[in-house]
Protein backbone atom coordinates (compact mmCIF):
# COMPACT_ATOMS: atom_id res chain seq x y z
CA UNK A 1 0.00 0.00 0.00
CA UNK A 2 2.83 2.36 0.84
CA UNK A 3 4.37 2.28 -2.65
CA UNK A 4 1.00 2.95 -4.26
CA UNK A 5 0.30 5.90 -1.95
CA UNK A 6 3.78 7.33 -2.51
CA UNK A 7 3.40 7.08 -6.28
CA UNK A 8 0.02 8.76 -5.95
CA UNK A 9 1.54 11.65 -4.00
CA UNK A 10 4.36 12.26 -6.48
CA UNK A 11 1.95 11.88 -9.41
CA UNK A 12 -0.41 14.40 -7.81
CA UNK A 13 2.30 17.01 -7.22
CA UNK A 14 5.93 16.09 -8.00
CA UNK A 15 8.55 17.39 -5.62
CA UNK A 16 10.53 16.81 -2.45
CA UNK A 17 8.31 16.54 0.64
CA UNK A 18 9.03 17.01 4.34
CA UNK A 19 6.56 16.08 7.08
CA UNK A 20 7.05 18.28 10.16
CA UNK A 21 5.75 16.87 13.45
CA UNK A 22 5.90 19.13 16.52
CA UNK A 23 5.83 16.91 19.59
CA UNK A 24 5.67 17.62 23.31
CA UNK A 25 5.38 14.60 25.61
CA UNK A 26 3.90 12.40 22.88
CA UNK A 27 5.72 9.17 23.77
CA UNK A 28 2.43 7.26 23.86
CA UNK A 29 1.43 8.44 20.37
CA UNK A 30 4.50 9.22 18.29
CA UNK A 31 5.47 5.61 17.53
CA UNK A 32 2.10 4.81 15.99
CA UNK A 33 2.05 8.09 14.04
CA UNK A 34 5.46 7.38 12.50
CA UNK A 35 4.62 3.74 11.78
CA UNK A 36 1.54 4.84 9.83
CA UNK A 37 3.44 7.53 7.94
CA UNK A 38 6.19 5.05 7.05
CA UNK A 39 3.59 2.58 5.84
CA UNK A 40 1.49 5.01 3.80
CA UNK A 41 4.21 7.39 2.54
CA UNK A 42 7.50 5.51 3.00
CA UNK A 43 9.70 7.78 0.89
CA UNK A 44 8.57 11.10 2.36
CA UNK A 45 11.09 12.58 4.80
CA UNK A 46 9.94 13.16 8.38
CA UNK A 47 11.37 15.50 11.01
CA UNK A 48 10.09 15.40 14.57
CA UNK A 49 10.63 18.57 16.60
CA UNK A 50 10.88 17.42 20.20
CA UNK A 51 9.82 20.57 22.02
CA UNK A 52 11.44 19.95 25.39
CA UNK A 53 9.60 16.71 26.15
CA UNK A 54 10.13 15.08 29.55
CA UNK A 55 9.33 11.60 28.27
CA UNK A 56 10.78 9.31 25.57
CA UNK A 57 9.29 11.14 22.58
CA UNK A 58 12.67 11.80 20.96
CA UNK A 59 14.03 8.32 21.57
CA UNK A 60 10.96 6.60 20.14
CA UNK A 61 10.99 8.87 17.07
CA UNK A 62 14.66 8.07 16.42
CA UNK A 63 13.97 4.35 16.81
CA UNK A 64 11.37 4.71 14.03
CA UNK A 65 13.94 6.33 11.73
CA UNK A 66 12.73 9.93 11.88
CA UNK A 67 15.11 12.87 11.98
CA UNK A 68 14.73 14.46 15.42
CA UNK A 69 15.52 18.06 16.33
CA UNK A 70 15.41 18.74 20.07
CA UNK A 71 14.60 21.98 21.85
CA UNK A 72 16.32 22.21 25.25
CA UNK A 73 13.02 23.25 26.83
CA UNK A 74 9.42 23.81 25.77
CA UNK A 75 9.33 26.71 23.30
CA UNK A 76 5.69 26.06 22.32
CA UNK A 77 3.93 24.73 19.26
CA UNK A 78 4.57 27.57 16.82
CA UNK A 79 8.27 27.71 17.65
CA UNK A 80 8.54 23.97 17.04
CA UNK A 81 6.92 24.39 13.63
CA UNK A 82 9.26 27.25 12.75
CA UNK A 83 12.27 25.08 13.58
CA UNK A 84 10.90 22.61 11.04
CA UNK A 85 10.38 25.35 8.45
CA UNK A 86 13.99 26.48 8.82
CA UNK A 87 15.12 22.88 8.37
CA UNK A 88 13.00 22.61 5.20
CA UNK A 89 14.53 25.79 3.77
CA UNK A 90 18.05 24.68 4.60
CA UNK A 91 17.70 21.30 2.94
CA UNK A 92 15.85 22.43 -0.17
CA UNK A 93 12.39 20.89 0.20
CA UNK A 94 9.61 21.84 -2.20
CA UNK A 95 6.65 21.11 0.07
CA UNK A 96 6.05 20.86 3.80
CA UNK A 97 3.27 18.93 5.50
CA UNK A 98 2.31 20.06 9.00
CA UNK A 99 1.29 16.93 10.86
CA UNK A 100 0.37 16.50 14.52
CA UNK A 101 2.06 13.95 16.73
CA UNK A 102 -1.05 12.85 18.63
CA UNK A 103 -2.41 10.37 16.07
CA UNK A 104 -5.37 12.48 14.97
CA UNK A 105 -4.28 12.94 11.35
CA UNK A 106 -4.63 10.40 8.55
CA UNK A 107 -1.65 10.53 6.13
CA UNK A 108 -3.84 9.20 3.31
CA UNK A 109 -5.49 12.65 3.14
CA UNK A 110 -2.21 14.21 2.02
CA UNK A 111 -2.54 12.91 -1.54
CA UNK A 112 -5.85 14.70 -2.12
CA UNK A 113 -4.37 17.85 -0.56
CA UNK A 114 -1.41 17.66 -2.98
CA UNK A 115 -3.80 17.21 -5.89
CA UNK A 116 -5.76 20.26 -4.72
CA UNK A 117 -2.61 22.37 -4.57
CA UNK A 118 -1.74 21.49 -8.14
CA UNK A 119 -5.27 21.99 -9.47
CA UNK A 120 -6.02 25.28 -7.72
CA UNK A 121 -2.57 26.87 -7.54
CA UNK A 122 -3.03 27.35 -3.79
CA UNK A 123 -0.06 28.09 -1.56
CA UNK A 124 -1.70 26.54 1.51
CA UNK A 125 -4.06 23.56 1.55
CA UNK A 126 -5.85 22.89 4.83
CA UNK A 127 -7.04 19.43 5.76
CA UNK A 128 -10.50 20.39 6.98
CA UNK A 129 -12.91 18.59 9.29
CA UNK A 130 -15.81 20.81 8.28
CA UNK A 131 -15.56 21.67 4.60
CA UNK A 132 -17.86 18.76 3.75
CA UNK A 133 -20.22 19.68 6.65
CA UNK A 134 -20.15 16.10 7.99
CA UNK A 135 -17.75 16.28 10.93
CA UNK A 136 -18.91 17.52 14.33
CA UNK A 137 -17.03 18.57 17.47
CA UNK A 138 -18.03 19.56 21.00
CA UNK A 139 -20.22 22.65 21.11
CA UNK A 140 -17.67 24.94 22.79
CA UNK A 141 -14.88 24.15 20.35
CA UNK A 142 -17.32 24.27 17.46
CA UNK A 143 -18.51 27.71 18.55
CA UNK A 144 -14.94 28.99 18.67
CA UNK A 145 -14.12 27.59 15.23
CA UNK A 146 -17.28 29.12 13.77
CA UNK A 147 -16.38 32.46 15.33
CA UNK A 148 -12.89 32.46 13.84
CA UNK A 149 -14.27 31.39 10.46
CA UNK A 150 -16.63 34.37 10.59
CA UNK A 151 -13.76 36.73 11.45
CA UNK A 152 -11.65 35.43 8.56
CA UNK A 153 -14.57 35.92 6.16
CA UNK A 154 -15.20 39.41 7.53
CA UNK A 155 -11.56 40.50 7.33
CA UNK A 156 -10.44 38.79 4.13
CA UNK A 157 -13.59 37.90 2.19
CA UNK A 158 -12.58 34.22 2.09
CA UNK A 159 -14.39 31.24 3.57
CA UNK A 160 -12.23 28.98 5.75
CA UNK A 161 -14.28 26.27 7.43
CA UNK A 162 -11.55 24.86 9.70
CA UNK A 163 -9.06 27.60 10.66
CA UNK A 164 -7.67 25.58 13.61
CA UNK A 165 -6.64 22.49 11.62
CA UNK A 166 -3.04 21.39 12.23
CA UNK A 167 -2.98 19.36 9.00
CA UNK A 168 -1.70 21.64 6.25
CA UNK A 169 0.28 21.36 3.02
CA UNK A 170 2.53 24.35 2.31
CA UNK A 171 4.55 25.23 -0.74
CA UNK A 172 8.05 26.72 -0.60
CA UNK A 173 6.86 30.31 -0.79
CA UNK A 174 4.90 29.78 2.43
CA UNK A 175 7.43 27.96 4.58
CA UNK A 176 10.20 30.29 3.40
CA UNK A 177 8.00 33.19 4.59
CA UNK A 178 7.29 31.43 7.91
CA UNK A 179 10.97 30.67 8.49
CA UNK A 180 11.99 34.32 8.62
CA UNK A 181 12.30 36.12 12.00
CA UNK A 182 9.11 37.40 13.64
CA UNK A 183 6.78 36.10 10.94
CA UNK A 184 5.32 33.08 12.70
CA UNK A 185 3.74 33.09 16.20
CA UNK A 186 5.23 30.82 18.86
CA UNK A 187 1.94 30.21 20.67
CA UNK A 188 -1.10 29.40 18.54
CA UNK A 189 -0.65 29.65 14.75
CA UNK A 190 -4.27 29.27 13.67
CA UNK A 191 -6.78 31.84 12.39
CA UNK A 192 -4.33 34.67 13.02
CA UNK A 193 -1.82 33.20 10.55
CA UNK A 194 -4.51 32.61 7.93
CA UNK A 195 -5.69 36.22 8.17
CA UNK A 196 -2.10 37.39 7.75
CA UNK A 197 -1.37 35.09 4.81
CA UNK A 198 -4.57 35.85 2.90
CA UNK A 199 -4.13 39.60 3.34
CA UNK A 200 -0.48 39.24 2.29
CA UNK A 201 -1.59 37.68 -1.00
CA UNK A 202 -1.11 33.95 -0.42
CA UNK A 203 -3.79 31.61 -1.73
CA UNK A 204 -5.56 29.26 0.67
CA UNK A 205 -7.92 26.37 -0.02
CA UNK A 206 -9.34 23.40 1.91
CA UNK A 207 -9.95 19.73 1.30
CA UNK A 208 -11.90 17.27 3.48
CA UNK A 209 -9.78 15.35 5.97
CA UNK A 210 -10.59 12.69 8.52
CA UNK A 211 -9.51 13.81 12.00
CA UNK A 212 -9.44 11.08 14.65
CA UNK A 213 -9.80 11.30 18.41
CA UNK A 214 -6.63 11.64 20.45
CA UNK A 215 -5.88 8.29 22.11
CA UNK A 216 -3.38 9.39 24.75
CA UNK A 217 -2.22 12.59 26.42
CA UNK A 218 -3.85 15.99 26.73
CA UNK A 219 -4.82 18.55 24.13
CA UNK A 220 -3.26 22.00 24.37
CA UNK A 221 -6.80 23.48 24.24
CA UNK A 222 -8.07 22.38 27.65
CA UNK A 223 -9.07 24.15 30.87
CA UNK A 224 -7.62 27.61 31.42
CA UNK A 225 -5.56 27.17 28.25
CA UNK A 226 -8.75 27.86 26.28
CA UNK A 227 -9.02 31.34 27.81
CA UNK A 228 -5.37 32.05 27.03
CA UNK A 229 -5.86 30.73 23.51
CA UNK A 230 -8.85 32.98 22.80
CA UNK A 231 -7.16 36.08 24.20
CA UNK A 232 -3.95 35.39 22.29
CA UNK A 233 -5.83 34.71 19.08
CA UNK A 234 -7.88 37.92 19.20
CA UNK A 235 -4.75 39.99 19.84
CA UNK A 236 -2.83 38.16 17.11
CA UNK A 237 -5.61 38.69 14.58
CA UNK A 238 -5.51 42.42 15.33
CA UNK A 239 -1.75 42.41 14.63
CA UNK A 240 -2.30 40.37 11.46
CA UNK A 241 -4.73 42.97 10.12
CA UNK A 242 -2.13 45.70 10.51
CA UNK A 243 0.72 43.68 9.01
CA UNK A 244 -1.04 41.71 6.28
CA UNK A 245 -1.07 44.28 3.51
CA UNK A 246 2.46 45.48 4.29
CA UNK A 247 3.77 41.91 4.08
CA UNK A 248 2.98 41.69 0.37
CA UNK A 249 6.43 43.09 -0.35
CA UNK A 250 8.01 40.14 1.48
CA UNK A 251 6.70 37.83 -1.25
CA UNK A 252 9.36 39.21 -3.57
CA UNK A 253 12.01 37.60 -1.35
CA UNK A 254 10.56 34.10 -1.67
CA UNK A 255 12.23 31.76 -4.14
CA UNK A 256 10.44 31.18 -7.40
CA UNK A 257 9.31 27.86 -8.79
CA UNK A 258 7.38 26.50 -5.82
CA UNK A 259 3.92 27.82 -6.72
CA UNK A 260 1.76 25.29 -8.49
CA UNK A 261 0.24 26.45 -11.77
Amino acid sequence: MGITEEKGLKDALPGKYLVIIPAYNEAENIGGVLDELNRVLPQVDVVVIDDGSRDRTAEIAMERGATVLRHPFNLRYGAALQTGFKYAVRYGYDYVIQFDGDGQHDPANIIDMARAMKETGADIVIGSRFVDKKKHTNWMRGLGIAGFSFLIKLLTGQNVADPTSGLQLLNRRVFYFYSRPNQFPVDFPDANVLVLMILAGFRVTERPASIRERLHGESMHRGFKVVKYLATMIYSIFIAIMKGRAYRKVLALAPEGSRSR
